[in-house]
């Protein structure tokens, strides 16, 4: 037995010492700001010892004492409208101006002012996604709002832009909506009614306001 106990505290003590690695891209940064958003709700998962973001190279870490499944990491940072993507994980890319013609996507507002009961698209779901070309998780949610088009014939998309906040588009979004950060998106249903808003990067909540969950 005395021979015996020394290799099985070894055993014990390497086993305590695992570290589970998990490796991953980001999308939606924009400036070193966002990585330090996210590394620090990375470092918030429970049993993390080590995480970091990299915004020159959207590569993200982390280490920790247990197994931290990938929904975990999807979630800390969808929270902040970031995207972990992993190996193989399919990635909506923007449609071509060729496929965009094809479908229901137009243009309400470049940020003048606008009506929306003007651009609601009769007996539709109209998505209307409000963004901007600096934000980050903006780039990352339209496309995926893009192929939701067009795969239902019954949603229609109408896109607001929103170069600054200072412009006529953001003060209407802000004090009729108000709406505090970008992504955001607001849908009507096809009795051009509100049905509900989805605050941030987050395509399955969209998908459920247009019934188009699986």
């Amino acid at each position: 037995m005395l021979r015996i106990l020394p290799v099985l505290f070894l055993t014990l003590a390497a086993s305590a010492q695992q570290t589970y690695v998990s490796q991953f891209e980001v999308a939606g940064l924009s400036c070193d700001g966002c990585a330090a958003t996210a590394t620090d709700a990375l470092r918030k998962l429970p049993g993390v010892v080590k995480a970091e973001v990299v915004f020159e190279t959207r590569q993200g870490r982390v280490e920790a004492k247990r197994k931290i499944e990938d929904n975990e990491i999807r979630k800390a940072l969808a929270k902040f409208g970031y995207e972990a993507r992993f190996p193989n994980d399919p990635v909506a890319a923007p449609l071509t101006a060729e496929e965009r013609a094809k479908l229901d996507i137009q243009v309400a507002s470049s940020g003048e002012a606008f009506d929306v009961k003007t651009h609601v698209a009769k007996g539709k779901y109209t998505i209307f996604d409000f963004w901007a070309e600096w934000c980050g998780p903006c780039h990352v949610l339209t496309p995926k709002i893009e192929r939701l088009v067009q795969e239902n014939a019954n949603v229609a998309m109408r896109t607001v832009e929103l170069p600054n906040w200072d412009t006529a588009a953001a003060k209407q979004a802000t004090k009729e909506f108000r709406v505090a950060g970008l992504p955001y998106v607001r849908v009507y249903g096809p009795d051009g009614k509100f049905a509900g808003e989805v605050l941030g990067n987050d395509i399955e909540k969209i998908k459920k306001l247009v019934g188009a969950a699986k």
